[in-house]
C-alpha cells in the first residue's frame, strides 16, 4: 500500500470516527458523562460542525480514489449519515424559531460572541452582611436620563449553588439595559456548608434591598422582576414563588416581584438529582447545598424546590430550557409548566431543540436568538419598560 493511500485512509478513518461520535451524541437521548462536553459543543456551535461532515465525505472519496476502496466506502457511508444527523437539530431549530416567532440570523450566528465578563460601568454595592460575609450586587442602569422611574431586574447567577458570582451573563445585563431596565446582579451565600435555606433568604433580601433603595437608582419599587439561570433559575423562581416559609436574611419588608424569567432552572432538586446526566459532578454539589441526599433530607429538598410553592396568583413566568440538557433535565421545567397551567398561572415554556445546559453561552447562537425573541415578547406583555430612556 502506497504512502498516499495510507495517509488518505487514516485521515478518512479519523474524521469518520469523530463524526460517528458527533452523530451518536445527536441521536442518543442518553450519553456517557464523558461526552456531555461534546454535546455542549454540538448544541452551541452546531453550524460549525457541518463542514466536518463535508470534509469526512471528501476524505472518504479521496481514499476510495487512491485505492483504499473498502475504507473509502465505509467512511463515506459514516460521513454521509453523520452529516444528515448533524443537520437534524438545525432543521428542528428553524421549525422551533418559526413556532416561537423568531427570525434567525445566520450573520449574527457567525458574528459569535460569548456571554461572559462583567458589564461595563457596573457599580458594586454591599446589600447585606451576614455570617461575616459581605453580600454584593452589581448595579447597571441604562445609559442616559430616564423620564420616569425605571423597572428593575434582579439577576441571580448560576453555578450549582457551589460556585459562580454576580458577573455571570453580562450580555443579558447589557441587553436588558438597552431595553430600559436597571439590572441588579447579586451574589448569595454558596455551599458548603449547606445553604438550602440561606441562599433563598439572601435572594429575598436582595429584592427587598432593591425596593428600599429604588429612588437612588431611579427605579420604580413596584416594578421589580427576577431572573436567573440554572441554580440561579431555581433561586429566581423561589424568589418569585416562595411563601412565608422562606424568610429574607435581612430586615426586608416587601419582596414581591412582578414577573420571573428562568433559564434551564433546576426547578425540583429531587428531579434534578434523579435524572441528571452528569451525576458525578452535580450530585455532590446538590448534597453540599442541602446537607444530604433526597433520601436523607427530603424536607430540605422540598423546601428548596420551586415547584413546592406553586399556587394560583403567582407572577407571570417565562421558562427557557434545552430539551437535551444533560446537566439539569428539561423535565423539571416541563413538569413546572404543567403545574402552573393547572394553577392558572400565566406562563410560557420555550424549548430549545437539542439545546444543552447554558446554551446561551454562545451569545448569537440559535438558542439565544430564540430566547431573545421570547424574552422581548414576555417583557412587552408582562413587564414593559414604560419609562422612556433618552440619550442612550
Amino acid at each position: 500500500m502506497t504512502t498516499r493511500r495510507v495517509v488518505a485512509a487514516v485521515l478518512a478513518v479519523v474524521v469518520a470516527v469523530l463524526l460517528a461520535i458527533v452523530a451518536f451524541v445527536i441521536v442518543s437521548a442518553s450519553i456517557p458523562e464523558s461526552l456531555v462536553r461534546v454535546s455542549e459543543i454540538v448544541s452551541n456551535k452546531g453550524v460549525h460542525v457541518v463542514p466536518l461532515g463535508m470534509i469526512g465525505v471528501a476524505l472518504a472519496w479521496v481514499a476510495f480514489r487512491v485505492g483504499a476502496r473498502k475504507v473509502g466506502a465505509v467512511t463515506g457511508v459514516v460521513a454521509l449519515a453523520a452529516t444528515v444527523a448533524i443537520c437534524v437539530p438545525l432543521v428542528a431549530t428553524y421549525r422551533a424559531a418559526d413556532r416561537y416567532g423568531a427570525d434567525l440570523s445566520l450573520g449574527d450566528y457567525f458574528e459569535g460572541g460569548e456571554n461572559t465578563g462583567k458589564p461595563v460601568d457596573a457599580v458594586t454595592v454591599v446589600y447585606n452582611e451576614v455570617d461575616g460575609q459581605a453580600l454584593k450586587l452589581d448595579v447597571k442602569v441604562p445609559a442616559g436620563s430616564a423620564s420616569g422611574p425605571r423597572p428593575a431586574v434582579v439577576w441571580v447567577h448560576g453555578g450549582g449553588w457551589n460556585a459562580g458570582d454576580r458577573t455571570e451573563a453580562a450580555q443579558w445585563h447589557n441587553w436588558l439595559n438597552d431595553k430600559g431596565y436597571a439590572v441588579f446582579s447579586i451574589d448569595y451565600r454558596l455551599a458548603p456548608p449547606a445553604r438550602w435555606d440561606q441562599a433563598p433568604g439572601d435572594v429575598k433580601c436582595a429584592i427587598g434591598w432593591v425596593k428600599t433603595h429604588a429612588a437612588r437608582y431611579q427605579v420604580d419599587p413596584t416594578r421589580v422582576m427576577i431572573a436567573g439561570g440554572s441554580a440561579g433559575g431555581n433561586l429566581a423562581l423561589l424568589g418569585a414563588y416562595a411563601d412565608g416559609r422562606v424568610t429574607p436574611s435581612c430586615a426586608a419588608q416587601d419582596t414581591a416581584v412582578t414577573a420571573v424569567m428562568a433559564f434551564y432552572p433546576a426547578v425540583s432538586l429531587t428531579t434534578t438529582w434523579d435524572h441528571t446526566g452528569y451525576a458525578s459532578a452535580l450530585r455532590p454539589w446538590i448534597e453540599n447545598y442541602t446537607g444530604g441526599t433526597p433520601h436523607q433530607a427530603p424536607e430540605r429538598y422540598r423546601f428548596a424546590s420551586a415547584d413546592t410553592y406553586v399556587r394560583p396568583g403567582l407572577p407571570p413566568t417565562l421558562l427557557m430550557h434545552g430539551d437535551r440538557d444533560h446537566i439539569v433535565p428539561h423535565q423539571g421545567s416541563a413538569d413546572l409548566a404543567e403545574k402552573l397551567a393547572r394553577a392558572g398561572v400565566e406562563h410560557e415554556l420555550i424549548t430549545i431543540p437539542w439545546g444543552e445546559h447554558v446554551y446561551d453561552s454562545h451569545w448569537n447562537g440559535w438558542g439565544t436568538q430564540i430566547s431573545r425573541t421570547a424574552m422581548d415578547r414576555f417583557l412587552k406583555d408582562n413587564f414593559p419598560a414604560t419609562a422612556a430612556v433618552e440619550g442612550g
